[in-house]
């Protein structure tokens, strides 16, 4: 059984399924804030993973556990908490945070301890570029970004953009923007929007009255439902929409005007592959819901490190040497094995999937 330890504030730090002597995996991660919904749908997934681990005999015959340290997702906290994971010595790896910027802020404390920071959620493709105990099985958003320009190609000739105003977000309209410019799209309007934004029609009615022939979000779940929602139901906006994110929230959020929104992810519950299949049964009977994106690419972490240091050692050194040096990882995403490529410390030849809203739930989006 995972046991539980929480305590409050903001830079708090919680244990589960630790004990003395246990191998643990540090986790920062939003807990609370703005972000904290990606948070929960991160802590299913790495209980999960844990539960299952420890079912297989744990890492090197001892439980794997977790200490978690709620960031908000916040770069000056991330920052703050770094040295009390590198302080202790039964963690051998971190995985998180959230965004990329909160990620990056606390890479150099975790490089130059020599404990490897797993940012399994960190798609700007400069987030590794801290040092060699900097990893990502993320697909970063070049690749995403070139997919998601195409698909949009498929569905329109003019279009307008709108992304979120941080950092991530502008990296990755720039590498839509590129694409879409290679594809001969014409981008006839564009805007940035703030995170905590709650009234949008300012820059979506000029958005709407450019008359693209689809309306592009690039951002997060939250946003993404904001947009839509005002799209359609303020602003009688009935065109292609491209955006949201493959979450729960966002289809809650969105309901009815979610249908045939198309994103580019990483997963579908409808994949054939049994490591997919063997997930979604394990998280459906733990939580009864559906798994998303966000649950996924947390459990798959954990696993990942597990599988690593069982091939290696539970220490620090070993989960760097098995991130240098296995082929064969398994892939919870449906696609067989990965590796590592050794330049950049990302997944080799990553492969996105297109998804589509469908009568209330993401599937493969068939072009």
């Amino acid at each position: 059984m995972l046991l539980s330890a929480c305590s409050s504030g903001s830079t708090s730090s919680a244990a589960s399924g630790s004990s003395d002597d246990a191998v643990n995996i540090g986790v920062i991660y939003p807990k609370t804030g703005q972000y904290a919904e990606y948070g929960r749908l991160f802590e299913q997934g790495f209980e999960l993973a844990v539960k299952k681990v420890n079912a297989d005999g744990g890492v090197q015959g001892k439980e794997l556990g977790l200490k978690y340290f709620d960031t908000q997702s916040d770069p000056k906290q991330s920052a703050a908490v770094a040295p009390k994971l590198v302080a202790d010595p039964s963690i051998i790896a971190v995985v998180g945070d959230y965004s990329s910027g909160s990620s990056t802020a606390a890479s150099p404390t975790f490089q130059q301890a020599g404990l490897v920071h797993y940012g399994f959620n960190n798609s700007s493709p400069t987030f590794p570029e801290t040092g060699d105990h900097v990893w990502s099985p993320a697909i970063a958003q070049d690749v995403y970004q070139v997919t998601n320009a195409n698909v949009v190609a498929t569905k329109a000739e003019k279009i307008a953009v709108v992304y979120i105003e941080n950092d991530w977000g502008k990296q990755a309209y720039g590498f839509f923007k590129d694409q879409a410019e290679k594809n001969g799209t014409e981008i006839v309007y564009e805007s940035s929007y703030l995170a905590d934004s709650t009234d949008l029609s300012p820059i979506l009615i000029p958005a709407r009255d450019a008359n693209p022939d689809a309306i592009v979000q690039i951002g997060y779940g939250p946003d993404g439902a904001l947009v839509i929602n005002t799209l359609r139901d303020k602003l009688g906006y009935t065109g292609q929409y491209f955006g949201g994110q493959n979450t729960p929230e966002f289809l809650e959020l969105a309901g009815d005007n979610a249908e045939g929104s198309i994103i580019t992810g990483i997963f579908t519950v409808n994949s054939p592959d049994p490591l997919v299949q063997e997930f979604v049964k394990d998280f459906r009977d733990e939580y009864g819901e559906e798994p998303g994106d966000f649950n996924l690419t947390a459990y798959q972490a954990i696993i990942d490190l597990a599988y690593g240091a069982n091939h290696t050692s539970a220490t620090r050194e070993g989960i760097q040497e098995a991130l240098q040096t296995i082929t064969d990882f398994p892939s919870h995403q449906g696609t067989g094995t990965f590796k590592f490529d050794q330049a950049t410390r990302r997944v080799d030849n990553p492969q996105p999937l297109l998804l589509v809203v469908h009568n209330g739930a993401f599937e493969v989006y068939e072009s």
